[in-house]
């Protein structure tokens, strides 16, 4: 049986989520020092499995419109670069983000367990 990659990665707890909790996800998420409830991080690291794809898909675009527009040598270029820059960063932190959270909800998981 094919299991594709959305039936390995559930965000049942992410899509149960009110607005509210969904403004809480992305705080917790994207700052540090945020405290949560387990359901907020649990949330938190299904969304940024989710955010880190986004973050890698958009960076590789970017990529592309800069290495063509490298080769106009055109104003564009240089704002290209700087996005990159922007992007890079962003999923640098994303990545930082999920892996803190990661862990946080494992350690929640086992105290509870």
């Amino acid at each position: 049986m094919n299991v594709g990659i959305v039936d390995r990665v559930n965000i049942d707890v992410y899509r149960s989520c009110t607005w509210k909790e969904k403004r809480d996800v992305l705080n917790v998420f994207w700052r540090t020092n945020v405290e949560a409830t387990s359901r907020i991080v649990e949330a938190a690291v299904q969304y940024g499995y989710y955010a880190v794809i986004c973050l890698v898909v958009v960076m590789l675009e970017i990529a592309l419109i800069l290495v063509v527009a490298l080769s106009h040598n055109s104003f564009v270029a240089g704002l290209s670069a700087l996005a990159e820059l922007f992007m890079i960063w962003s999923t640098w932190w994303a990545i930082k983000r999920y892996r803190v959270l990661k862990v946080q909800f494992v350690g929640e998981r086992t105290r509870t367990a």
